[in-house]
C-alpha cells in the first residue's frame, strides 16, 4: 500500500479521535489528553496513537482511561471514516516533549559550567 495512503488515514484518524476526545468525552480524564501523532500500519489495521498530557497530571491514570475508551474511540472512528477494517488503536504516551525539556537543560548546564560554546557565536 502506497505511504500516502498510510498518512492520509493517519491524518483522519487524528482528527476524528481529536474530536471526539474533546466534544464527547466522558470521562474527564481524557479531557486532559492532546493526541500528538498516529502511525498506521501498513495493512492499516493498526494505529498507533501517541499522546501528551499536562506535565502534573497523573500518566497511567490517563493511559488506563484510554484504554477504558478505546471500543468507544474505535466506533467512532468506524462511524466517522469510509474504511474496510477499522483499525485497532494501541496508544502510547509521547515522551518526545519531555526528552527534548530534557536536552535542554543539560545542554543549558553545560553552557553554565562552561563546557559549551554560546550558540549565538556560532557561525
Amino acid at each position: 500500500m502506497p505511504k500516502y495512503r498510510q498518512e492520509k488515514v493517519a491524518r483522519e484518524v487524528m482528527r476524528v479521535l481529536s474530536s471526539a476526545i474533546f466534544e464527547d468525552a466522558q470521562d474527564p480524564r481524557l479531557l486532559l489528553v492532546s493526541i500528538t501523532n498516529v502511525n498506521m500500519s501498513a495493512d492499516l489495521s493498526v494505529a498507533s496513537i501517541h499522546w501528551l498530557c499536562p506535565k502534573d497530571a497523573d500518566k497511567n491514570d490517563i493511559s488506563k482511561a484510554l484504554i477504558e475508551a478505546t471500543p468507544y474511540l474505535r466506533s467512532v472512528v468506524a462511524d466517522e471514516m469510509d474504511l474496510r477494517r477499522v483499525p485497532n488503536l494501541k496508544f502510547y504516551y509521547d515522551e518526545s516533549y519531555e526528552n527534548g525539556l530534557r536536552m535542554d537543560e543539560l545542554l543549558a548546564k553545560l553552557r553554565a559550567e562552561g563546557q559549551m560554546g554560546n550558540p549565538e557565536n556560532n557561525n
